[in-house]
């Protein structure tokens, strides 16, 4: 008797890798597969130093540049994903503004120097680094108390994050890459310090902004950092929490709770995310047909139906108006009013009848992003600076 072949290994993070979707890939896909769900410093460390640990890398553009520099993943070839011409990349559209931070089609290709740029080689098949699967645009939620202190005409602003209004009762992130972003934002905006680019800091403007954010996180100002969505609902589901940095699952989580939060729509405009599949540079034969087997499924309408009710969005939208119905397809990705309640991936009812989705459509809200999730250049020294903050 033949041994049976061995799983297709995916790591990632609970951002896309729900339950509901492991089920569905489990049952759908004509091979095992092992999930590791992580979280996202954990999947990074993994992803660099652990090659040979996983054949499929699921997690932010963000971090493509980690994995490949250590060479830990391979050229993936476009001409073996089925649905690669309908492949939309966050961002890259005409009509938008470019954004500061990793914009994801700037680091997509591979060039024969096997550096990462934003259009393939014309002399030779396209080949990618990382497949563009979800993506969103990121904000903040606050609570109903938030709202009626509000002064009148007061825009919904980055700075909220640092107001003394919500002092001790404002909750972030403890993911560097998205928080140092969302925190340089506010800093910027209630005119603590002059930032030439959020997603690129230099030494200088590292060091003057943990100034602030050490002399906040003294007195107490920042209530708790969170670690994954799962974590962040505890948070903002708790009494002494008036505001602070939260992703989308968990918004729609504590609404089908029924929390009544707000959702900001920041007048500097929204931090945005892409989030990607990579190929282990160790994946080969049965492993590597499996590995894109994985992918193309990814592509197929089912994940993206899954990524939908929880307020993501996918590269490839054609077959989402088969796996959505109508109505979901009209809210989630038209901005246009419920015309029923709509469920979330484990709650009935996450959006009302009559509700229409902040910020509008999903071509609406990606020109309102203003920066993107980022490894910066100065990275290493914000990481350490970034450990004394949250540890401090």
């Amino acid at each position: 008797m033949a041994e049976p072949s061995p799983p297709l290994r995916v790591i990632g993070t609970s951002a896309t890798l729900t339950a509901g979707l492991r089920r569905r890939a489990q049952t759908e896909l004509p091979f095992p597969i092992s999930f590791e769900v992580l979280d996202g410093v954990a999947c990074q460390r993994r992803g660099v130093m652990a090659p040979e640990s996983f054949d499929v890398y699921d997690q932010w553009f963000h971090s493509l540049d980690l994995l490949w520099t250590a060479v830990s993943i391979r050229p993936i070839d476009t001409a073996r994903i089925r649905r690669w011409p309908q492949v939309r990349i966050a961002g890259a559209g005409s009509h938008l503004g470019r954004g500061y931070g990793t914009r994801p089609g700037d680091v997509l290709f591979v060039r024969p120097d096997r550096t990462l740029g934003p259009a393939p080689s014309p002399d030779q098949p396209a080949q990618i680094a990382m497949l563009p699967t979800t993506y969103n645009m990121d904000s903040f939620a606050f609570t109903p108390e938030v709202a009626r202190l509000r002064r009148k005409d007061e825009a919904q602003s980055w700075a909220w994050l640092l107001d003394d209004r919500w002092h001790g009762r404002c909750a972030m992130a403890q993911d560097p890459a998205a928080s140092v972003v969302e925190l340089a934002l506010a800093a910027r905006s209630a005119g603590l310090m002059q930032i030439e680019d959020p997603g690129d800091l230099s030494i200088e403007e590292i060091d003057a902004l943990f100034a602030h954010l050490m002399r906040l996180k003294r007195s107490g100002h920042f209530g708790r950092f969170w670690a994954s969505s799962e974590d962040s609902v505890r948070v903002m589901a708790g009494a002494g929490c008036a505001l602070g940095s939260l992703w989308s699952p968990a918004w729609y989580t504590l609404r089908g709770m029924g929390h009544d939060l707000t959702y900001a729509t920041p007048a500097e405009g929204y931090r945005g995310w892409h989030s990607g599949m990579s190929i282990s540079a160790a994946a080969e034969d049965e492993a590597l047909d499996m590995a894109y087997a994985y992918l193309n499924w990814w592509l197929d309408g089912t994940p993206g139906a899954i990524m939908a009710r929880q307020g993501y969005y996918m590269s490839v939208v054609e077959p989402l108006r088969d796996t959505l119905s109508p109505a979901e397809w009209a809210w989630w990705y038209g901005g246009e009013p419920a015309t029923e309640d709509l469920p979330g991936l484990d709650l009935p009812v996450v959006v009302r009848k009559g509700e229409r989705r902040e910020g509008g459509s999903y071509l609406e809200r990606e020109s309102r992003v203003t920066a993107w999730s980022t490894i910066m250049p100065e990275h290493n020294y914000l990481a350490r600076r970034w450990r004394e903050f949250i540890e401090g």
